[in-house]
């Protein structure tokens, strides 16, 4: 028996699209797929209103989505809990697509870049302004990698992993085999900074929820302690975790 991350510690997935935004299920598939997986929770976190190429949702769309999401919880309690999450798009001054006013209506806030991804400059800046930003509790897939399609972000990481710990912000490593972002390589270093992290699929069908296996295989290979990783908290303290956001 190893005593290092197991795919029976894992709880649940904080990152996954639905048909609101740029996904192809509903939000009742995605709890089915996720209890078929052994879960206790999930987050959706669609994306954001101000990335419209990825179908981005808008508020009063966020409304009736978090309406169905109270009537499903409703349903599943003391089976299954869904968090109403958003991906919200990292602009290129490092500020987010959303008002905090918007953001405080969501219980999970995902901070992602979607722009200036084939750029060499150097974007320190803008990360850590993004990181720092209070409602943010997770950097999600940091460096916008793709194989094959763009590099990424070029950042002194060393500098964003060191503000994400003192900060308390989970650091992403996204499953989706295309992006694997970020990697064992750079999981190392954020581990070795005293970063947390989130494990997940960042999933747009049921199939895909098994991504979160390439993530629990990344974080295996950092040697990546389950305490130090939000997925594999139980539900109150994850939920705990998710609130100091907003107390920076």
């Amino acid at each position: 028996e190893s005593r290092g991350l197991q795919r029976k510690h894992y709880c649940g997935d904080l990152q996954m699209h639905s048909e609101y935004s740029d996904g192809r299920v509903t939000l009742a598939e995605i709890i089915e797929g996720c209890l078929a997986r052994g879960y206790v929770y999930c987050a959706v976190t669609d994306h954001s209103y101000g990335l419209p190429i990825a179908n981005g949702v808008s508020m009063s769309n966020l409304k009736r989505q978090h309406a169905e999401i109270n009537a499903l919880n409703r349903r599943y309690r003391g089976r299954f809990r869904m968090l109403k999450g958003i991906e919200a798009n990292i602009l290129a001054d490092g500020a987010l697509d959303m008002t905090q006013e918007e953001l405080k209506k969501m219980e999970v806030v995902l901070a992602a870049p979607h722009s200036k991804l084939r750029s060499v400059d150097d974007q320190t800046g803008r990360m850590l302004t993004a990181v720092s930003l209070p409602g943010v509790n997770i950097l999600a897939h940091p460096r916008g990698r793709k194989f094959g399609a763009r590099p990424g972000i070029t950042a002194n990481w060393d500098k964003i992993f060191a503000r994400a710990a003192k900060l308390r912000v989970a650091i992403e490593i996204d499953g989706d085999p295309s992006r694997q972002d970020v990697d064992f390589a750079l999981a190392q270093r954020a581990l070795n900074a005293g970063c947390l992290f989130a494990l997940d699929s960042d999933a747009h069908s049921v199939s895909e929820l098994r991504y979160a296996e390439t993530a629990i295989a990344h974080a295996r290979l950092a040697g990546i302690p389950p305490a130090r990783i939000v997925n594999c908290w139980k539900l109150e303290k994850l939920v705990d975790w998710l609130a100091e956001a907003w107390h920076r």
